[in-house]
């Protein structure tokens, strides 16, 4: 390996040792499609209402379920307070990584139901506006020591620390309008129309620093950021049975079919080194592009559920499988040559891709009295990202479960709910970046754990 190739692989060693706790603290809960859970009944029953008595949140979990209510609604639904803690440990290393802890408050879903016919008309429409993401998250790594060099290079380094920074925001909004008709008392049928509006940015910065017994310096910097957003259009369709004391539901939802987007990205990567890891040389390499496309996809989903109720008790079973996004480019920026030093193109696109999975999840809801209702409810979230693919900008790349608890309060023709949804996932032996360059170790391992609950408030109208 020549000096230079050393030099830039030990460099980039300790940029992406200083980085690797930070690799995946990246919040993006778009790996996870069970993320979130909308409306009130729906919301405390965790999302679990494809084939449930659902209350209008049914606009989004079966629109067939639309026509078949028993009044018409009018709801507005918050995440009162929403926290998040992703945790480190490197078990080979003594050292400590602080924890990366959020606190977010967001809107929830907005959504009402309005007659189409005479009195006797069993055709509805619908209106929403839900937050299907929404969240700031920022975190940082400050004097952390970089990995042991192997070998190490005379003489040897005598300090070397790394700092990493990251930021990042993402929201999405789904506006849709609803139709649904119901030929019988027992049959629903609708469809929902969402443009679907998505907003992201993400930066990140890791500098590295090495000084060696002759005071001979090394300095590398590596900073990436994105912004985009992207407008597009997809539905939902939903079939809904309600027996007497059963229901069952059945949905297909669309693709995204993108309409527009725009974009901007930025990327350093430059290094100056005195000879720490071989004669004297620098790099420097920075590069902005702007007025870009941005494209985003979304798979074809199925979903099926069922519910069961008993004088003062129900049951919701629900299930949805998701298909497989081929691998497709978000932001098509051009790579970029370093204007001094290596002459090898530095990357630039942001790119996605998703597996297929399927969630499944169980609720239950029982009654007190005509004013009190409680519920609790457990539902998988299992990530997106296949195996092996590194992601940029994500939260978690493994699974995560929820638990939802909380109570409706009934007085006349209007509701309220408090709840609280808990998510939680672990993963051990997490190979964050593996090894930078032929001939050099691979980093640490790092465990990581994460934390995220959030609190709901919501109010609806029947009329």
């Amino acid at each position: 390996m020549s000096a230079r190739s050393v030099r830039s692989a030990v460099l980039g060693l300790g940029v992406a040792v200083s980085g690797a706790a930070l690799a995946r603290a990246l919040p993006a809960q778009d790996t996870q499609y069970w993320a979130d859970a909308y409306g009130t009944q729906s919301r405390l029953l965790g999302g679990i209402s494809i084939g449930s008595d659902a209350d209008i949140s049914a606009v989004y979990y079966n629109p067939g379920a639309v026509a078949l209510a028993d009044s018409l609604q009018f709801l507005i639904s918050l995440n009162a307070l929403r926290f998040s803690d992703l945790s480190y440990s490197v078990p080979t290393v003594s050292t400590t990584i602080p924890s990366s802890t959020g606190w977010s408050a967001l809107s929830n879903m907005f959504a009402g139901t309005l007659p189409v016919g005479g009195k006797d008309s069993h055709s509805r429409m619908a209106f929403s506006l839900l937050t299907r993401q929404a969240f700031n998250f920022a975190a940082q790594i400050r004097d952390i020591p970089l990995d042991s060099f192997t070998p190490v290079p005379p003489p040897p380094p005598t300090t070397s620390i790394g700092n990493a920074l990251v930021n990042q925001s993402l929201t999405e909004t789904w506006a849709g309008a609803t139709y649904a008709t119901a030929p019988s008392k027992h049959w629903g049928y609708g469809a929902s129309l969402f443009i679907a509006i998505r907003s992201q940015s993400f930066s990140q910065s890791v500098t590295a620093q090495v000084v060696n017994g002759d005071g001979d310096a090394a300095l590398a910097a590596k900073e990436y950021d994105f912004a985009y957003y992207n407008w597009a259009v997809l539905a939902k369709l939903g079939v809904q049975y309600k027996g007497d004391d059963w229901s069952a539901g059945v949905t297909l939802t669309t693709p995204r079919l993108d309409l527009f987007g725009g974009a901007d990205v930025g990327a350093t990567r430059s290094y100056i080194d005195e000879g720490v890891t071989g004669p004297p040389s620098s790099q420097i390499a920075t590069n902005y592009q702007s007025n870009l496309g941005a494209s985003y996809h979304s798979p074809t989903s199925v979903g099926i559920g069922f519910g069961r109720w008993w004088k003062s008790t129900a049951v919701s079973f629900a299930a949805e499988w998701f298909a497989a996004v081929p691998r497709f480019t978000i932001i098509d920026a051009q790579p970029f040559v370093p204007q001094s030093g290596s002459v090898t193109p530095i990357p630039m696109a942001l790119t996605a891709q998703y597996r297929s999975l399927i969630n499944w999840g169980v609720g239950v809801q029982h009654r007190f009295d005509e004013h009190w209702n409680a519920y609790a409810a457990f539902r998988t979230d299992l990530t997106s990202i296949p195996t092996g693919v590194q992601s940029v900008g994500t939260l978690v790349n493994w699974n995560l479960m929820h638990a939802n608890v909380g109570v409706q309060a009934s007085i006349g023709r209007a509701s309220v709910i408090l709840g609280l949804d808990t998510a939680w996932g672990s993963q051990t032996g997490v190979d964050a970046v593996g090894s930078p360059a032929p001939g050099l170790p691979a980093l640490p391992v790092v465990n990581e754990s994460y934390l995220n609950i959030t609190g709901a408030l919501g109010f609806k109208l029947s009329y």
